[in-house]
């Protein structure tokens, strides 16, 4: 049949022009994910899968092109079960974190032979949830949702029925699975490492509003605070609000370092990223300040240049591509054993020191 099926048949079909039915199949550039996962599922229906697994865009899960990832659908015929993954489009430009985790999940599924499709969720779809029209919801195994998103939108992938997991994130009002890294753990550890290192003065560096990690880091904190005047050694901990989600951010923080003086700069610094951390080291640096000899650093993540840095960066390393395996692992067991009470699984976190901290 494939051999009776042109171009133009799909253009015609889909009510759109040969030139972008072409541009989606070749895998080029100027046709956004959704047209191009409509036309390719188009294609497959019509007959024309042969024609598609020869181009670049229908070979796999990615892509590369210019150095980035570009999700595109991939479905090795039109019967293949798969599972909808969900993230939303800021999260995408986050170059540190998420990658990691999607790496982790698509590893995974090429293991297990499993397909799925990352759909980009944009601000103001987030409440919205609803799988695209033009897949067929018989062959979907299930969703994961990276990252926070409303209750609403949870509820809303709840009740279709399938297994749903949520990852780096939790939703106290809803029964599912999740799969988190244990944040508040991770900054006590951090916490305590300064403690040993004599500090008695620590300053926070992030925003609560940006996500549920970054809140989590800054309670550990707290806590840890807490148990350290408990057990008769005041500490005095404060923290600086840095919009994390504005682009004026590394601004923001260079006006707040630009503000302490000498006498008024904290022993140590938890920053609740790595990225914020090597920003603050080279701020510091600018104005005079040794690191670790003025004051300690510490971050979280373990990104790549953390251990670059001058000094390197002590830091927590937080499970990212683990987070994207036990997530499917975690919906194929609930898709085979539905019934039985759902799971938080808890991912446990590793300090790792360096000259910083």
């Amino acid at each position: 049949m494939s051999k009776h099926v042109s171009m133009q048949n799909i253009a015609d079909r889909l009510g759109i022009s040969k030139y972008t039915v072409s541009q989606a199949l070749s895998g080029k550039d100027g046709v956004s994910d959704e047209t191009r996962l409509k036309i390719m599922e188009t294609a497959r229906t019509m007959g024309y899968r042969k024609k598609i697994n020869k181009s670049p865009a229908a070979a796999g899960l990615f892509q590369e092109r210019d150095g980035r990832r570009r999700e595109l659908a991939s479905s090795s015929s039109s019967s293949d079960p798969y599972m909808l993954v969900w993230i939303h489009s800021a999260k995408q430009q986050d170059p540190f974190f998420w990658p990691k985790v999607i790496d982790g999940l698509a590893q995974t599924c090429r293991d297990l032979q499993t397909d799925y499709m990352l759909i980009s969720v944009p601000p103001h779809r987030e409440d919205e949830l609803a799988m695209p029209g033009f897949l067929d919801p018989a062959r979907c195994m299930g969703h994961i949702l990276l990252g926070t998103f409303s209750t609403r939108a949870v509820i809303s992938l709840q009740q279709t029925g399938l297994p749903l997991v949520l990852v780096d994130h939790e939703e106290p009002l809803v029964n599912v699975d999740c799969v988190v890294n244990s944040n508040v753990d991770a900054a006590v550890a951090a916490s305590k490492q300064l403690f040993r290192e004599g500090c008695d003065s620590l300053v926070f560096v992030g925003s609560d509003s940006f996500s549920v990690s970054f809140r989590e880091r800054a309670l550990g904190c707290r806590i840890a605070a807490e148990e350290a005047a408990e057990s008769g050694r005041p500490v005095c901990l404060s923290k600086w609000n840095v919009p994390y989600a504005s682009p004026t951010w590394p601004h923001d923080l260079a006006v707040r370092v630009g503000s302490v003086s000498t006498s008024e700069l904290p022993d140590g610094f938890i920053c609740a990223n790595d990225h914020i951390a090597l920003r603050l080291m080279a701020l510091l640096k600018q104005r005079g300040f040794d690191i670790p000899g003025q004051c300690r650093v510490i971050g979280f993540d373990n990104i790549e240049a953390a251990a670059a840095s001058s000094p390197t960066l002590s830091t927590v390393e937080l499970s990212k591509e683990l987070l994207g395996i036990r997530a499917v692992e975690t919906l194929l067991y609930r898709k085979r054993h539905p019934g039985r009470a759902h799971e938080k699984i808890v991912l446990a976190p590793e300090f790792i020191a360096r000259a910083s901290g």
